[in-house]
């Protein structure tokens, strides 16, 4: 097999591309900023908000408005500086709380769902 296996891209179909876009940059803390590919294409084109990771492993994520269904049943995990700070802007963007912050062997983490039924993480490196 080429290549070597590792995760390069996450890409997220939701029903409300600006409701999203804001709970994923306010609430979760992810830099995302606007894009759009004026290409025919399901998973690269139209109007989306997107964000890729340059430091260390190069990753891409990004949200796009759902051409078919939205939601993926996905778990994504961010990291947070302060976990107690990004649970309050979690909640007040809308997020569901699935579990409220405690303590886990990989840090403080909280769970989250988003609009379309994703599970966030949000973790608090020890």
């Amino acid at each position: 097999m080429a290549g070597s296996g590792r995760l390069e891209a996450v890409v997220l179909e939701v029903a409300d591309l600006e409701k999203s876009e804001l709970l994923y940059r306010e609430g979760f803390g992810v830099p995302l900023q606007p894009g759009d590919n004026a290409v025919e294409d399901r998973w690269i084109g139209g109007r989306h908000a997107e964000i890729s990771w340059r430091d260390g492993a190069y990753l891409h994520f990004a949200l796009y408005g759902a051409k078919e269904r939205a939601g993926s049943g996905a778990q994504l995990t961010f990291d947070v500086d302060d976990i107690d700070e990004a649970h309050g802007a979690a909640v007040r963007c809308g997020a569901r709380v699935i579990h409220e912050p405690g303590d886990e062997p990989w840090g403080r983490s909280g769970r989250y769902e988003d609009f379309d039924g994703n599970v966030i993480e949000l973790t608090q490196p020890p």
